[in-house]
């Protein structure tokens, strides 16, 4: 019974938190197409943060709260479960509450789920497989307290970070495209990044797997040469801005590090505390890396592996305004008002200015 309220809870507050955004930011039909696409771009935004919160809270609600009674042998693995399938259903929820009129129509609510579901893989999987890498080391190696968690808490960030993603794509739930791109005499793969809404514009490279994820929407809506062209800057940015990014990383790793260790020891007498610890340090560790995989705005480059800022400029004007939404460099955000004053002041118009 306790399973079912979770449940529960977990697909109807979604609905109620996107209901109350929806009537406190958007704007009626009658309003200018501006305004319109701006109060959309709020709404969308306010979402996005909601689902910071709401998916950890259903992950550690699923973990804590359900006795993983269907599993008394291995009670970590039942609460993995019940975290997996709360979240989850917190996940596909708001996918589908967070819809509007247009995405409604361009893409059946079967498929909405099913891209959700897919998304909701990686952190699944990754959390599986961090407390498998607790438990093996716990089991393993003939070490003191103190190596063991460190151990389990770096084996821990790979998998996260690397091993995750790599099976993910390896299983074929993030199917990959039979394009390949040619940078710096390396072979990029291009992935399928299923985002649930058909209208997101997004790339992102994974430069440690060679691998850059391409949403559908840029994919088959974009025309070929003008997704390539936003492909190539983002891998020439993969390229150009090794040193900066080994900053970020050494601090995003070794917060990670700590993050691991302090959820091995809150959850080390109880193995539900165990799972909702370690599911918020997964959460963690993928924030961070998606922050130490970004480059500012301010410093974005050109060379010659990547599109010239006339090509780019080229692009972003001549994409429609709901592909216009999102650019490389694992932002969100529109185009980034950095990047467009400095195309500008260049003589490259690169179409609407940003909203800030």
């Amino acid at each position: 019974m306790t399973a079912l309220i979770v449940l529960t809870v977990c697909a109807l507050i979604p609905w109620m938190v996107c209901a109350a955004l929806r009537a406190l930011l958007t704007v009626g039909e009658s309003a200018p197409p501006a305004t319109r696409e701006r109060a959309l771009g709020h709404y969308r935004r306010a979402t996005l943060f909601g689902a910071v919160v709401l998916l950890p809270a259903a992950a550690v609600a699923g973990a804590l709260l359900v006795d993983p009674s269907l599993s008394t042998r291995w009670p970590t693995v039942g609460s993995w479960f019940f975290a997996a399938l709360s979240a989850v259903t917190a996940w596909v929820s708001l996918a589908l509450a967070r819809r509007t009129s247009e995405e409604a129509a361009a893409m059946p609510h079967l498929e909405t789920v099913g891209r959700a579901v897919q998304m909701s893989a990686v952190p699944v999987l990754a959390t599986g497989l961090s407390l498998l890498a607790v438990a093996a080391v716990e089991a393993l190696l003939p070490f003191g307290p103190i190596i063991h968690a460190l151990t389990a808490a770096l084996l821990c960030v790979a998998v996260v970070i690397v091993v995750s993603p790599w099976l993910v794509m390896k299983l074929g739930l993030w199917p990959a495209f039979p394009q390949r791109i040619e940078a710096d005499g390396v072979s990029w793969r291009l992935a399928h990044l299923p985002a649930p809404t058909p209208f997101l514009t997004h790339t992102a490279a994974l430069p440690w797997l060679r691998t850059v994820l391409v949403s559908d929407g840029l994919f088959n809506r974009a025309p070929e040469r003008h997704w390539q062209t936003l492909v190539r800057y983002e891998v020439s940015g993969a390229l150009s801005s090794r040193l900066e990014r080994a900053a970020q990383w050494a601090v995003a790793i070794p917060l990670s590090v700590i993050v691991f260790i302090a959820a091995g020891a809150v959850g080390a007498d109880d193995p539900r505390k165990l799972v909702a610890a370690v599911t918020l340090a997964v959460l963690f560790t993928a924030a961070a890396s998606w922050f130490a995989n970004r480059q500012p705005a301010s410093t974005h480059s050109f060379n010659a592996e990547g599109p010239s800022m006339r090509e780019l400029a080229q692009t972003l004007r001549t994409l429609p305004p709901c592909l216009g939404q999102a650019l490389p460099r694992t932002s969100h955000k529109p185009i980034g008002s950095a990047l467009y004053d400095r195309l500008f002041a260049l003589g490259h118009d690169p179409g609407r200015r940003p909203h800030t």
